[in-house]
């Protein structure tokens, strides 16, 4: 019998696996599982049967082959669709189901070579909500359940993230602290108000420490998409006018709004758009914008062009100025993003997270003061709007950070005794 529970955190932008070790009541470290994997999935095209790359891999080729193949990026958005089926990749059809069973079957895999068994178990991390819809978060968690299932394993139990991140908060601490959790990732922004107390960790009742959890659909993907709009969709032609039947006409919003999802981008490789496009390259009065747009879809470069506006956003945690610099001949880009700029075209985004948090916190009954500790967590938490809507409510001496991308990971495998309470017999 294995005597080893993986705890998977499949995200939006990032995943990892951890393992807890039943004998030893402890996290295993190894190397060979540590940090995240980004959650990008490549196809080839070829007409073989091959797997998919996976990670971090999978973005190295997608770039090395000119962005031909097929890829995936925020799989896990993509969840609570009810209208998603499945999809077609080099003449052959997955479910989604299977396609994060390919990543999961990586990361288990991963862990298998560490621990040297067929680990059966997981608790697999969730966000507080994949949607509002009850029932198409329900929807969402069957199917992770079933892609799971499909990656080989067997015993199969579900956390919510926030909680996770609380629990591997609980292993830094020294003494009890009721602790506010914010795990922002990118595309959930989830919340716990938990009792942590580093003399209970491991045990296998904990249902009453947690006081409150919920989430939602707004994170780091969204920062991004902002960006897009406000900023980048200028150099493609948004706000400019085209001449028809006489009449200057601004052109449509939809146009530009579907590039503000990479993912979405490739959708506008039809004759139609590209028709349209062709005839605003010459009746607008932007005709190079919409010659760069052209290039935009033709050339692929949805993608390559929205990690350039992610670094610009990761750069702004700890500068005043970044660079959004595009270097493809056909789109070239050189503009300067300032936090001021940022902020304002954000400002919304931040504002529906934390009138969730203040909302969040009158529905718990619980006032800042109450709160002992602020553990944030996820990437989108280095956001400095964000950060500093924390320190104004809570006070700076109360925010707690580490771990922005693994302590879902080992809150996870953490919680293990929780749901095999039956491997645990001491708790």
């Amino acid at each position: 019998m294995s005597t080893y529970v993986y705890g998977i955190d499949f995200g939006t932008s990032n995943s990892s696996v951890t393992i807890w070790d039943v004998e030893r009541r402890a996290l295993v470290r190894d190397p060979r599982i540590a940090g995240v994997e980004s959650s990008f999935m490549y196809f080839p095209y070829t007409l073989r049967k091959d797997p998919p790359l996976i990670g971090n891999a999978a973005k190295l080729q997608y770039v090395e082959d000119r962005m031909r193949g097929r890829f995936f990026q925020a799989i896990k958005t993509i969840l609570p669709n009810r209208t998603f089926t499945d999809t077609i990749v080099n003449n052959q059809p997955f479910t989604l189901e299977e396609l994060i069973a390919f990543f999961l079957r990586y990361l288990k895999a991963k862990a298998d070579a560490v621990t040297q068994q067929d680990v059966k178990r997981v608790v697999m991390g969730r966000p507080a909500v994949f949607s509002t819809d009850p029932e198409e978060d329900a929807i969402a968690q069957e199917r992770l359940l079933g892609a799971a299932r499909l990656a080989g394993f067997t015993e199969i139990h579900f956390q919510y993230e926030p909680i996770a991140a609380a629990f591997a908060y609980e292993s830094r601490i020294a003494k009890p602290e009721r602790v506010l959790v914010g795990d922002f990732g990118g595309g959930t922004s989830d919340f716990t108000i938990v009792q942590l107390d580093p003399s209970r960790q491991g045990l296998t009742g904990r249902a009453s420490d947690i006081l409150a959890t919920g989430g939602l659909p707004v994170a780091g993907n969204k920062y991004d998409s902002a960006t897009m709009w406000h900023k980048v969709s200028l150099r493609f032609g948004r706000l400019a006018t085209y001449e028809s039947w006489g009449k200057r006409i601004s052109v449509p919003d939809s146009l530009h709004r579907q590039i503000c999802q990479w993912d979405q981008i490739v959708f506008l490789r039809n004759p139609k758009t590209l028709d349209l496009l062709w005839r605003l390259a010459r009746t607008s009065d932007d005709p190079a914008a919409f010659e760069r747009f052209q290039a935009l879809i033709k050339e692929n470069q949805g993608f390559a062009l929205f990690q350039v506006i992610e670094g610009a956003k990761i750069a702004l945690t700890a500068r005043d100025v970044a660079p959004i610099r595009f270097t493809h001949p056909q789109i070239p880009i050189d503009e300067q993003l300032t936090l001021a700029e940022f902020d304002a075209n954000s400002a919304d985004l931040t504002g529906s997270i934390i009138g969730y948090l203040d909302r969040f916190m009158a529905d718990a009954k619980l006032a800042p003061a109450d709160i002992e500790t602020v553990f944030l967590t996820g990437g989108t938490s280095l956001i400095r709007s964000l950060r500093h809507e924390f320190f104004t409510r809570f006070g700076a001496d109360k925010i707690r950070d580490g771990g922005e991308f693994t302590s879902v990971g080992d809150g996870l495998a953490l919680s293990a005794p929780l749901f095999f309470p039956e491997l645990h017999p001491r708790g």
